[in-house]
């Protein structure tokens, strides 16, 4: 399965479907189901952007959208359309210019993905690095990088096919397996930074 890099906060607010829409510079023709990775990097600039109905969804939302982990695997979403000048408050809008009956864009236009079905991990899979654009995950190189070693079946009770390659494994297999491996070797080895001071301030 595709993963996509998003910054923090705006990659919890995707997985607690709060957001609806990724907002990017690039056409995708992509449908499908997609893992959110929120990146190494978080939008400090985040509170002074949020437009004043934004901020009045987030003041009256029972879910946190404060972040608690960086390069991580936090959930899964649907990307079901790409379009410009979404209704959503969360799209980015394009202004556009109109000659006779032609309408058109004078500027490069901000592309909405339109986003459902968010399912939020109740343990996110820590330490994954993010990369550009659309990207496969290596199974066997999370497991690497996240727990200083390869995975292999042989030497531990957790094997589920018999595989010995982590990227034979089906998604929620190897969601269950991080999970096992977390803890049996300790979530000690990965603890994310403490981060929980970052967007504590008066929307």
């Amino acid at each position: 399965m595709k993963a996509l890099s998003i910054k923090q906060p705006w990659a919890s607010l995707i997985a607690h479907g709060i957001k609806d829409i990724e907002n990017r510079t690039w056409k995708t023709n992509f449908r499908g189901r997609i893992y959110i990775n929120a990146s190494a990097k978080i939008d400090k600039n985040f509170h002074k952007i949020l437009s004043e109905e934004q901020r009045n969804v987030l003041r009256d939302t029972k879910e946190p959208y404060d972040i608690t982990h960086l390069s991580a695997i936090i959930g899964e979403v649907d990307i079901v359309d790409c379009v410009i000048n979404h209704s959503s408050i969360w799209a980015e809008k394009t202004p556009f210019a109109q000659s006779g009956n032609q309408r058109f864009y004078p500027d490069k236009p901000i592309y909405n993905w339109v986003l459902a079905n968010p399912v939020l991990y109740d343990k996110p899979i820590l330490n994954v690095k993010g990369k550009l654009s659309f990207w496969e995950i290596d199974k066997n190189e999370i497991i690497k990088n996240a727990y200083g070693r390869f995975y292999n079946p042989q030497l531990h009770h957790y094997s589920v096919s018999g595989w010995t390659d982590p990227n034979h494994y089906s998604d929620d297999e190897f969601y269950e397996i991080m999970q096992e491996i977390a803890m049996e070797f300790g979530e000690h080895r990965c603890r994310p930074k403490s981060l929980s001071n970052i967007f504590k301030v008066d929307l």
